[in-house]
């Protein structure tokens, strides 16, 4: 295993222990910036109690704190996997996740999810 992999590896098991043990809305945790200065939602808001409710099996309430969590953290598992286990072998499945069309359409759901978020 290279030590690369090794890091990311530790690096997720300690941010499962950290947001498993410890509640983000018991204020464990620094609150957004964004929020403070602004008043408004961020695309990110809501994240930290989002993964805490995953991680304690809770689907419906980490919806609830941030709808845009669920099919973000998937996304990137989905590539991370398609990224790790083939990166040579299916390259337009690699390029469809990593590449220009797909930062784009990112952009503008993850702008779009901000603006709709603060209207309704």
């Amino acid at each position: 295993m290279k030590i690369k992999t090794i890091i990311w590896i530790a690096g997720g098991v300690i941010l499962i222990v950290i947001y498993g043990l410890l509640d983000p809305a018991a204020g464990h945790f620094p609150k957004c910036p964004f929020r403070m200065l602004t008043g408004l939602l961020c695309p990110g808001c809501g994240s930290q109690r989002a993964i805490h409710q995953l991680l304690h099996g809770h689907l419906a309430a980490s919806f609830q704190y941030n709808q845009l969590f669920l099919p973000a953290i998937t996304y990137a598992a989905m590539g991370g996997i398609i990224s790790t286990l083939a990166p040579t072998k299916w390259p337009d499945v690699r390029k469809s996740f990593y590449g220009t069309f797909a930062a784009y359409t990112a952009l503008v759901i993850i702008l779009a999810f901000a603006i709709l978020r603060n209207i309704f």
